[in-house]
Order: C-alpha cells, then structure tokens, then sequence
C-alpha cells in the first residue's frame, strides 16, 4: 500500500472516530497526495463547505482562505494553532514542517466549537456571496459541535502519526511529563503549565492532573516560584502573547485564541492590565511604530 493510501485510510479512520472533518493539503507533493490520496481528504468535502464553493465567487475565496491566508499563518506558527475560515468557520491548522520546509498542513474541524458563536459571521459571508443565510445556517447548524480541546488533542495524534511515518523528527506539539513522575512537584506543575498554556486549564484542573488538593497544590506552587497557579498560568499565556506579537502578523483576536483566551476584549484588557499596554500599542513599539490603534 502507497504512503497516500495508508494516509487516506488513517485519516478517514481517526474522522470516523471522532466525529469531525480532517483535510489534509500536501503542499509540496510530498507523497504525491494530491494524485493518489482520496478526495475527501484533499480538500473541504462537508456539506456546508461545499454549499459555500457553490455560491458565486464562494471556491475563489476558500482558496485564498486555505491556500495562501492559512499557509501564511503556518509558517508562522510554525506548530497547531486555530484559524478562523472567511466564512467565520474555526478550524485547527496543523502545520507538517521538515526542519524549515512546509511540506502541508492539515484542518481538523469543519465543526462548531463549543462556546463559540460563529453563526452571525457565517450569515455574513453568506449574505457576501450572494446565498440564502437561512439555508446556511441549517448546513451550519448540521455540523457537527466539538471542544477546543479535543480539537488540540486530534492535532497531537496527527502528529504524531506523520512524526512516526514521515518525518522522523521531533513532535511539533511537546508532550507533557507525566503527572507525578518529578521529585519536585512545583517544578513538575510547573512545566506542565507551559507546556499546556494553550489549553484550558485552571489552577484546579493543574492539581487534579497531579492527584493533588487544590489547597495544597497552590501552597507548593506559591512557596517554590513566588506566585499562585493562576498567576503563573495567565504569566505563560501573556509571553506566548507577546512573543506572537512581535514575531507574527496574525490578528490579535487570532492570537489570543492560541493563547488560551477565546474571548478577545477580556484578552485585550488583561494584557494592558499587566503589560501596561493594549497588544496593538505593544506590537506597535515593537516596530518601531508612531500609530496607535
């Protein structure tokens, strides 16, 4: 069985299980996808997505959304991140990178997430091709509704999978120590806060991973680093920020995503809170800019 085969059938088979639509674009004839791999995989294949590209202009713009805006962002990255589709649909994009090349990425998604309201946006972009918002938003409403998290956690086993078969380098997406196995427990929790800032995660959520009183669990963190878990958690977040901030020209809404904070004003006032600046005016002074936004 060809390498395009054996990734059509893992694919299809990891979709089938989990329930949400995984699309992979082999950018660099890697494995020679585009000609052997199966069509479902090769592009956006749901309803919704299909009704999209039938509106006028609809395929043109889906294009540039996939290929160039969400390639763009890859390079970027540089490691799984959300993106955010022209018709307002959330995916997660798993840059395949070879030590600097990209060899393709893939969309694991065409769903709606939990917690997040995409519809007013889709009806928008709906309205924007010309096509029947109320039409739209019962394919929109037909997808099917999954948790960010689990989103991430579909990425790292992709990852995994192409690490293993392909790529034979180190995962993208580092994985955590395993809870308990430090001698230090703060040094250990620690770790496991910056390797899973992206998540949602809480100061409970970090003792439960550790078999720990949440009680006793900030006490350790707080007596070792000086902080509380929450602190630590919302300072390993606002780095990530920054660092996305200055080395990116992805949208601050788009960054705060990644960083853990789906909503982006609360994002916004956090980050002047304790940055002294809002991350326009900080990305701004990084350049070197005079405009405030």
């Amino acid at each position: 069985m060809s390498s395009a085969s054996d990734i059509s059938t893992f694919i299809n088979t990891v979709r089938d299980l989990c329930g949400v639509g995984i699309c992979y674009y082999d950018l660099s004839e890697f494995f020679n996808y585009n000609k052997l791999g199966v069509k479902n995989n090769r592009g956006h294949y749901c309803s919704f997505c299909e009704a999209v590209r039938a509106l006028p202009g609809g395929r043109i713009q889906c294009e540039a959304s996939d290929r160039q805006q969400a390639v763009a962002l890859a390079l970027q990255y540089r490691e799984p991140f959300f993106f955010e589709c022209h018709m307002g649909i959330k995916e997660l994009v798993v840059p395949l990178l070879r030590e600097e090349k990209l060899l393709g990425i893939l969309f694991v998604g065409q769903c709606r997430i939990c917690g997040d309201n995409g519809a007013p946006a889709m009806e928008r972009g709906a309205l924007r091709l010309g096509g029947d918002p109320v039409q739209m938003r019962a394919l929109y409403d037909a997808l099917p509704l999954a948790d960010r998290d689990d989103l991430l956690r579909i990425g790292r086993i992709l990852l995994q999978y192409f690490d293993s078969k392909i790529l034979n380098r180190e995962l993208l997406t580092p994985q955590a120590d395993t809870p308990g196995s430090s001698t230090d427990t703060a040094a250990a929790m620690r770790d496991y806060i910056q390797t899973n800032g992206c998540y949602n995660i809480t100061p409970g959520s970090v003792a439960e991973a550790f078999f720990l009183n949440s009680s006793y669990a900030s006490r350790c963190f707080s007596r070792r680093f000086g902080c509380t878990l929450g602190d630590y958690i919302c300072q390993v977040r606002l780095e990530r920020a920054r660092l996305l901030l200055r080395s990116t020209t992805a949208p601050v809404h788009n960054i705060a995503l990644n960083v853990g904070y789906p909503e982006a004003n609360y994002f916004s006032r956090l980050f002047k809170k304790h940055i002294g600046l809002t991350p326009q005016q900080y990305r701004a002074q990084c350049r070197g800019d005079t405009a405030e936004e």
